[in-house]
């Protein structure tokens, strides 16, 4: 079966880009075709997550991948790393970055990214910086990185102060996503990346929310066609969404529905595992229609029925629910302040109107903010 191909374009001021996004079963071992222009007789580096190993009979998928580039390529070189947020530092870009110059590398040469958002975050960072930037393709192997991080070249690691506060935008030269491959994930990590999809709903399509609620059961349970449909309707969007704004200066910030909150909640768990950031994203959606519903812009009924839902796939939709979390009203205002979308020390918030109807609230009032959370926490 042909793959779905999906292109994204950027406009801006200096130049047109282009890159396609392949999405279809089994293209990881039958990809040969698909890579050849692009890897053809050069240096790639693979940066993997350290899940994947050409030493466990349960990769087979990943082997097959790495045979078709050694076919193609002038050289391979591997790199594995550990596949959770913590390893996006400081630290770990540096061991990339030294190994990758190990590797006797060029301009011409290519990164490829084989792994989830964390994997793919800190190999696009490394690959703009190597050499002052060098190409990268993206092998997304989560749910949430195959809809949503893999897409749109934001790349980055996290600081002390909040998430994803060091990076660039790198785009890909191509995205390959195999949705076979996500029978890998473990079942917590398959449900924090539905999130992403709902989000795409909420913030830009009803049709495709109702279409969710509707079908989320198929989509558990893995059927091709309709995990094929979620996950090239998510992609759709963003790259609509990205298409004039490849550096968040205005529409893109509406991705963010849900991770003002998120990233805030995530640094209160310093990325150990007690929340993943699409279980943090499930709560910060719920908090920001709450917030929507509380301020008179979207009619409790529909916050009421984006909650249900995240209760239905059994998703956390409360601060309430985090019983371990040191979070005060103070220590959250504090996280606010780092986030990236504000302006002119002003907080910024991704809001909705209803569902599928989300809008930017700049400007946001700190004591309407404070009520808020005292209620919630």
């Amino acid at each position: 079966m042909k793959p779905n191909i999906i292109n994204v374009s950027l406009n801006n001021k200096s130049k047109n880009f282009s890159y396609p996004i392949l999405i279809g079963n089994g293209l990881l071992s039958n990809c040969e075709e698909l890579l050849k222009t692009l890897v053809l007789k050069r240096k790639v580096i693979l940066i993997h997550d350290s899940f994947f190993s050409l030493n466990k009979k349960n990769n087979k998928q990943f082997i097959s991948f790495v045979e078709i580039i050694k076919k193609l390529a002038e050289s391979i070189n591997l790199i594995g790393i550990p596949g959770g947020d913590k390893t996006k530092n400081i630290s770990q870009l540096e061991y990339i970055l030294e190994k990758s110059l190990s590797f006797k590398i060029d301009r011409s040469s290519l990164i490829i990214a084989f792994g989830g958002g964390v994997v793919g975050d800190i190999a696009g960072f490394a690959a703009s910086i190597l050499l002052r930037g060098i190409d990268f393709i993206q092998i997304p192997t989560t749910l949430l990185a195959q809809v949503d991080s893999s897409v749109g070249g934001k790349t980055g690691i996290n600081s002390s102060k909040s998430k994803n506060l060091i990076g660039s935008f790198h785009q890909p030269v191509a995205v390959i996503t195999d949705a076979d491959i996500l029978k890998t994930l473990p079942k917590r990590e398959f449900l924090a990346g539905l999130v992403e999809v709902i989000k795409y709903g909420l913030i830009y399509d009803v049709k495709f929310f109702n279409n969710l609620e509707n079908n989320y059961k198929y989509i558990l349970n893995y059927d091709q066609l309709k995990l094929n449909e979620v996950i090239s309707k998510s992609c759709e969007i963003k790259s609509l969404i990205i298409k004039n704004d490849e550096k968040e200066n205005g529409k893109r910030a509406l991705l963010n529905l849900g991770h003002t909150f998120g990233h805030a909640i995530e640094s209160f768990g310093k990325y150990d595992g007690k929340i993943i950031h699409g279980e943090a994203v499930s709560i910060g959606i719920c908090l920001a229609f709450r917030l929507s519903s509380k301020i008179g812009y979207c009619p409790q009924i529909e916050t009421d029925r984006v909650v249900n839902f995240f209760k239905q796939l059994t998703l956390p939709t409360s601060l309430k629910e985090l019983n371990n979390f040191p979070i005060t009203t103070s220590e959250m205002l504090k996280k606010f302040r780092y986030d990236k979308k504000n302006k002119n020390n002003q907080l910024t918030f991704i809001l909705n109107k209803k569902i599928g109807k989300s809008f930017i609230k700049n400007n946001m009032d700190e004591n309407i903010l404070n009520e808020f959370l005292n209620d919630e926490i």
